[in-house]
């Protein structure tokens, strides 16, 4: 049994050690990906220090305790920083970095009182009773660094409530962005960062439970430490999730934020004339075709604004631009299939202009539902 403790106590930090590394050494200029291997490697740590505690060396742990507390109260924050880094260029990224301020603050907040009211006994002594419900500290040293253990707490609680609500708001804005830009959105989207939301809120209920109580028997904490471990893996697969996801560059970021230079009041979707030659450029040269198409590249084309032109599709056809798209490549698989029945799957996805096969499969099914 100790030798499988020891196993989950190693390899919860190794694995995202060594994840962000190997993102390190393929970052391939993409600012997400830098930020998720600060990520794994700040995960890294904690884990590292849940060594330490978890091996009961109080001696060693009481010189990174408060870096500890740091580095714990940046997980969440470093998450939210992932997804920010994704959603905006480079500028709008560094706005976000004071997430990364409170940690810092607690950090050296827990130096000053950590070092500075209690000796090396009394530290020792606090690691190892401060979760023994049966322990209760008189000395006014330690209970100033309990009370602030208890604010550290509500902080993480606070964290975990605000992240996982502007996740969520943030992918869905952004979702819905790419979809009004592009017409493959495949490696774009970030759709999974949604299921990972709620694995997100699981892991902060266990570290809430890591921190707050001590739900198991001194005998039986091998059980906290597997769930510990998948913590540990949950931020693991986010690093593989992260191989797969492209980020938009700087210009493509400014041009599906910025506004129109009209107002929406004066925009009249009624344009018979702008509607006549989208669906020239559609029907007639078979735009769709392209594989790279985009609302900007449409706009450029046709010499439209592309507010404009983006209230057109979503109200004269209801539809946004991607499956504005979409359509017309379905149709056109229907019928080059009708003609040519042996064409395989991935000869029809560069012909009909569909980044993957599971976009293809997916217009498909909607077509019919």
């Amino acid at each position: 049994m100790d030798q499988f403790k020891l196993i989950l106590l190693v390899t919860s930090f190794i694995l995202p050690f060594v994840m962000g590394v190997t993102l390190l050494l393929h970052t391939q200029g993409y600012l997400s990906r830098k930020v998720m291997t600060l990520a794994l490697i700040n995960t890294s740590l904690v884990f590292l220090f849940n060594y330490f505690y978890f091996q009961k060396d109080f001696q060693t742990y009481s010189y990174i305790h408060s870096i500890h507390i740091g580095t714990v109260l940046w997980i969440f924050p470093s998450i939210y920083l992932y997804v920010n880094s994704i959603l905006n260029n480079r500028r709008g990224f560094n706005k976000a970095l004071w997430h990364l301020l409170p940690g810092l603050i607690f950090m050296v907040v827990s130096a000053m009182l950590f070092y500075g009211f209690l000796n090396n006994a009394e530290r020792i002594y606090y690691l190892s009773n401060y979760r023994n419900s049966d322990i209760h500290f008189t000395a006014l040293n330690l209970q100033s660094v309990r009370i602030f253990r208890f604010i550290d707490v509500i902080l993480i609680i606070c964290q975990i409530v605000y992240y996982s609500v502007s996740i969520t708001i943030s992918t869905n804005r952004y979702n819905e962005k790419l979809l009004n830009e592009f017409s493959n959105v495949e490696n774009l989207s970030i759709n999974w960062i949604k299921g990972f939301n709620y694995s997100f809120l699981v892991v902060g209920i266990l570290f809430i439970c890591f921190y707050i109580f001590n739900p198991f028997k001194q005998q039986n904490s091998v059980l906290l430490e597997v769930v510990l471990f998948g913590v540990s893996l949950f931020m693991w697969a986010m690093g593989i999730a992260s191989f797969k996801q492209r980020q938009l560059s700087d210009s493509q970021s400014d041009e599906i934020v910025r506004n129109g230079v009209l107002e929406a009041t004066e925009i009249n979707t009624n344009n018979a004339d702008l509607i006549s030659r989208l669906m020239d450029y559609m029907v007639t040269k078979q735009a769709f075709l392209q594989s790279d198409i985009s609302m900007t590249s449409v706009c450029r084309e046709l010499g439209t604004n592309r507010t404009y032109l983006s209230a057109i599709i979503n109200q004269q056809f209801g539809l946004n631009f991607n499956a504005f798209i979409n359509q017309y490549r379905v149709e056109f698989v229907n019928n080059y299939l009708k003609e040519n029945p042996t064409t395989t799957k991935e000869e029809l996805v560069t012909l009909s202009g569909f980044g993957s096969i599971s976009s293809l499969k997916r217009a498909v099914n909607k077509k019919k539902s």
